[in-house]
């Protein structure tokens, strides 16, 4: 029974994606898959049907590349990771969450020039606020754009919309990027922060989560938690939003395929009912 049941939803994965929104894209973050190498995370995107995927700095390449998914990997080792995408027909859409605990004044560059060389388009990123006129001048110069995450209070100061707000100001080449999720579990009103990011949201961690104003509330699948998914998506949809849904689902990270599907059968099955 259970496998009849897991047909159907990925069946149902794969007949609504007519519905597609040529303007979104749908993407995992592989901390999703965080127990699994990158190699093994691009296999699990594929077989979800998944074309796009923000990777996590530090994350192990995997099969016979050594090191981590970062900078510090060599020519060598880039040009087999970009082989493998192509032939996996799956693009590395962002970079990060690239934080005070990933980059320093040293290292922050070639950061930039490594996304360059990957073709990633976003860094996923919390720079101090110290840094934010490099991250802009950075961006520039390497063609990257800095989209800003929102991690949980107190540990990040991008926790608020206010914080992304105004730290986009004035930096054309940094938008956001935020985890609605922690906006639920920080308090903050997801559909009003949403639109306080105007013109220059570029993609969002998606996820829905058990409680609101709770930084301990867990994951759930869409639609189950308190967040009003279809609600934000109609309004994003509303608003002619161009960007990355980058679904991340912390649960059951040793096995959570079954619960991927039916985020991703949610999503699309919102997707087929939203109005012009």
């Amino acid at each position: 029974m259970k496998r009849i049941v897991l047909t159907v939803i990925l069946f149902g994965c794969v007949a609504v994606h007519a519905q597609t929104n040529a303007d979104w894209k749908l993407s995992v973050q592989t901390w999703t898959f965080h127990l699994n190498s990158f190699l093994e995370s691009v296999d699990k995107a594929d077989s979800l049907g998944l074309r796009y995927i923000e990777v996590y700095p530090g994350q192990k390449v995997g099969g016979s590349i050594p090191g981590v998914f970062s900078y510090t990997l060599d020519k060598d080792a880039r040009d087999k990771i970009k082989d493998y995408l192509k032939y996996k027909k799956v693009t590395v859409i962002a970079i990060g969450v690239v934080d005070k605990y990933y980059y320093n004044n040293e290292n922050l560059e070639q950061f930039f020039a490594f996304a360059q060389y990957m073709n990633i388009p976003y860094i996923t990123a919390e720079p101090e606020w110290k840094d934010l006129d490099r991250f802009e001048q950075l961006a520039v110069k390497y063609h990257v754009k800095v989209a800003l995450h929102s991690h949980p209070k107190p540990d990040s100061h991008y926790w608020h919309p206010d914080s992304t707000a105004a730290a986009m100001k004035g930096h054309p080449h940094i938008g956001a990027w935020p985890d609605i999720g922690h906006w639920a579990r920080n308090g903050v009103d997801v559909k009003a922060a949403l639109k306080q990011m105007g013109g220059k949201l570029w993609g969002m961690h998606f996820k829905d989560v058990r409680s609101f104003n709770d930084l301990q509330a867990e994951d759930t699948i869409l639609g189950k938690g308190v967040l009003d998914i279809a609600g934000v998506m109609q309004q994003l949809k509303s608003r002619h939003f161009k960007g990355v849904f980058s679904i991340e689902y912390e649960m059951y990270p040793e096995n959570n395929m079954a619960q991927m599907r039916e985020n991703i059968a949610y999503y699309y099955a919102i997707l087929k009912k939203l109005r012009p």
